[in-house]
């Protein structure tokens, strides 16, 4: 270390000036006092921008210790009228302002997120011309303001904003596709280009190329697509040519409001119906030649067959088998629904899709491995940068799982994602920041923004965005950290360095199981109304094993399997699966209920997980905002309460409350709707169905049916609802009902109440009334009323329901 006298100034030259040779440079005097404390006195320096009367000095400027004491800090924000509140973080020296404008892209994907979500709530179709219009001016407002040089960040947030919106706009304008009018019988043919099994047979997606039917099931033209359930026996293949006679169906809407709109989910598709044949499908020979598409697709599935059949002969255990082919080429068919829904309890069943924990171990350890063989050498690891190298075959080892595991929509979102965290490595940057992230959605959304509503993409985001945000907090610590690390080298002293070691893993596998699972566990109760009572047990107890054992082999096994070598890794991924099984068999066993929960509102949920993720990504005392938005999530969940009504967009299955506040339903046949209907009422799909309503409640003749329900707990007057089959019967339930649904046409006009005809039916979709009880004005006499009611279905219909 130099001498004060070489020309070097001491610590406390720095508070009066700098060497002109070598400015910044930090060289203490010697005997100037205890070396630590005085780089615990530079580390707490701050670096201050120039002012816009200082144009002329360098961006940062290193000041002493005493300029750098608290109080000097606030000394200087007043100063400089810069206001001294709690939105400061003067441990650090960053302000929120400052933290946002470090996170713009962030903020940027999520205006674009927010303007997608915009679009997509609008009560009707906005003209074609409108948002990517405005997108465009908006965008060169932004460039405008930028090269200006002002602030550019409410501008680029608008634009953002109306991207977004111009993005799903000219996405659903893109993939609009003919869909059938009305359910009818046809006649089809087609290239098989997916095939998927249940437990009730074999789905297949055909892409048509003849399709003969009535005419008035064709108005809007032929279908590129449909989707058909065949028995399981059915001997065809992934690129045949299939010829079959099939009923259809167009596609049908939200089983309740804001429920699971499979109609919107498959006009993204390009799904013009669905439905089941008659009988099972005939390979039959095309008159053109197989298109490339599917040739290459024929091609990819018959690997993945292949490695399918390889394991289940190399596999002992039916169920691990089972959970090996859907791990490696996501064929999960072979998974019982015992083993699901114990790894569901478990809060393990996230195992089952290949996401982004998957395609980091299968890549990140395809990684490890390229730098292990290649560190061999002392020539390459002394003169080239073998990462980089170890990084590209990790890339491509990336890709090749995504195309063998069947390269689903989470899949590819994961692979997303690793992608930017190679690409940071090619590029000397830090892949895993909440940037990263940030790009990765927005690559994501503006590729497909009809997946903002998919919960495995919410679920995948939300995970990783809470933990980067968590991990980004506490590397940004800075004296607290130091303070704490020294605790606790003082504390493992004496003890081995392996015990820290295993310590510092289990702490961190705590921590990111706790956030992941909070973080998935809020939008997983909004979605299906289930939640992992001890999926931090499960976590913490399985993880490890997927992790360190499952996976790892998992690789091998691919590596291995074409020099027929799979054996080994294959009885050790079958080791590991089988313990993890018995861990979620465990867990799931334990007194705590399946999970089942009332699911919260969009909003709710939008309020809780906006909470934990501010919590975690806000600095200093600004965290305490996250309070107001947790206190918010929860107040309205606790006070949430289901529909009292619920009925089918068809009008023939109602379900609907009694005095006693018990819903009950107009037929015990078990089906998809009943399930979700259960589901808003807080109960598991597979318990028993609603009760049946009663003769009391329910009464039917010739004409119709007359339902009365009630508010919760509440006795008085019915609400009237009735149902009508002709024309009389409609005119005598207006002078007697509340509500009237007829299978005419057309409702009749004067009739004094409102009435549902079939093409309102059709237009609005299901519908579920809330009701309170209300005191009548003159008698007194409790009545029950309309408190609110809400349409499956906006009026005029969007694409997607049309």
């Amino acid at each position: 270390m130099e001498r004060e006298e070489a020309g070097a100034p001491g610590w406390r030259g720095l508070s009066t000036g700098l060497a002109p040779a070598k400015v910044g440079v930090f060289r203490p005097q010697r005997g100037s006092g205890d070396l630590t404390e005085e780089r615990e006195l530079y580390r707490g320096s701050i670096l201050r921008k120039a002012g816009p009367s200082e144009p002329h000095l360098s961006r940062s400027k290193i000041v002493g210790p005493a300029e750098a004491a608290p109080w000097n800090i606030w000394l200087r924000k007043l100063a400089r009228d810069e206001p001294v509140s709690a939105f400061a973080d003067p441990s650090r020296g960053k302000s929120l302002t400052d933290h946002l404008h470090l996170n713009r892209l962030l903020l940027a994907a999520i205006a674009f997120a927010v303007g997608i979500w915009a679009y997509f709530a609008l009560p009707e179709e906005p003209a074609s011309f409108v948002l990517p219009v405005s997108a465009l001016c908006a965008s060169l407002w932004a460039f405008v303001q930028f090269r200006k040089g002002g602030v550019v960040r409410f501008a680029m947030l608008v634009a953002a904003f109306l991207l977004g919106a111009a993005a799903a706009d000219l996405r659903t304008g893109f993939v609009a596709a003919p869909r059938i009018s009305a359910p009818a019988t046809f006649q089809l043919s087609g290239w098989i280009s997916e095939i998927s099994k249940g437990h009730r047979g074999k789905r297949l997606v055909v892409s048509v190329v003849r399709m003969k039917g009535p005419d008035y099931a064709l108005s809007n033209g032929v279908p590129d697509h449909v989707r058909v359930n065949v028995p399981k026996d059915s001997a065809v293949d992934v690129g045949e040519f299939v010829s079959m006679r099939a009923r259809l169906f167009p596609p049908a809407g939200p089983v309740f409001p804001g429920g699971y709109d499979f109609s919107f989910v498959v006009y993204f598709d390009g799904l013009g119906a669905s439905g089941y044949s008659y009988g099972q499908p005939k390979v039959a020979q095309a008159e053109e030649g197989r298109p490339l598409f599917h040739v290459a697709r024929k091609m990819l599935v018959d690997v993945r067959g292949g490695i399918r059949s390889r394991l289940e002969a190399l596999g002992q255990d039916e169920a691990a088998t089972a959970l090996m082919v859907a791990l490696l080429v996501g064929i999960r068919d072979l998974i019982s629904e015992e083993t699901e829904e114990d790894l569901r309890i478990a809060g393990l069943a996230h195992i089952l899709a290949i996401s982004g924990l998957h395609m980091a171990l299968f890549a990140g350890g395809a990684y490890a491995a390229f730098v292990l063989v290649l560190s061999i050498s002392p020539a390459l690891a002394l003169n080239y940068q073998i990462h980089r190298f170890a990084a590209v075959g990790a890339l491509m080892a990336a890709t090749l799982y995504l195309l063998l595991s069947g390269a689903s929509v989470a899949t590819q979102r994961s692979y997303v994602m690793i992608m930017l965290v190679f690409l940071g490595i090619l590029a000397g940057r830090r892949g895993l920041t909440l940037r990263s992230v940030a790009l990765a959605g927005l690559v994501l959304l503006l590729m497909a923004p009809e997946s903002l509503f998919h919960p495995g993409f919410q679920m995948s985001f939300a995970a990783v965005l809470c933990l980067v945000a968590a991990y980004e907090s506490l590397r940004n610590i800075g004296s607290s950290a130091s303070l704490i690390g020294s605790a606790g080298q003082r504390l493992g002293q004496g003890l081995p360095r392996w015990i820290g070691t295993i310590a510092k893993w289990l702490g961190g596998l705590l921590v990111t199981s706790l956030i992941a699972g909070l973080a998935t566990g809020i939008i997983g109760a909004h979605h299906f109304g289930r939640i992992a009572p001890y999926g931090l047990l499960g976590n913490v107890l399985g993880m490890p094993i997927f992790t360190l054992v499952v996976m790892p082999m998992g690789l091998l096994t691919l590596l291995l399997m074409p020099f027929g070598l799979a054996s080994i890794p294959v009885w050790g991924m079958e080791w590991g699966l089988k313990l993890l099984l018995d861990i979620a068999r465990y867990t799931s066993s334990m007194d705590g209920g399946s999970g089942i929960v009332l699911p919260p509102t969009a909003f709710t949920t939008l309020a809780l997980f906006s909470g934990l993720f501010l919590l975690l990504f806000l600095p200093g005392r600004t965290r305490g905002i996250s309070l107001l938005s947790i206190g918010l999530g929860v107040l309205l969940w606790v006070l949430a309460r289901p529909a009292d009504v619920q009925i089918a967009e068809s009008g023939t299955v109602v379900a609907a409350r009694d005095e006693t506040g018990l819903m009950r339903i107009s037929t015990t046949r078990q089906s998809l709707r009943s399930d979700m209907w259960k589901q808003q009422e807080g109960l598991a799909a597979g318990e028993p169905n609603f009760p049946k309503m009663n003769k009391d409640q329910r009464r039917c003749d010739d004409e119709g049916c007359v339902i009365k329900a009630y508010a919760p707990a509440a006795r008085g007057r019915p609400y009237l609802i009735a149902f009508s089959k002709t024309l009389e019967g409609t005119l005598e339930d207006c002078k007697r009902a509340d509500l009237v649904f007829t299978e005419l046409d057309h409702a009749p006009e004067n009739c004094g109440i409102r009435v549902y005809g079939r093409n309102d039916r059709t237009l609005t979709g299901a519908i579920s009334l809330w009701l309170s009880a209300e005191p009548g004005v003159e008698s007194g006499f409790v009545s029950t009323q309309v408190e609110r009611m809400k349409n499956a279905k906006s009026v005029p219909p969007r694409p997607w329901h049309q």
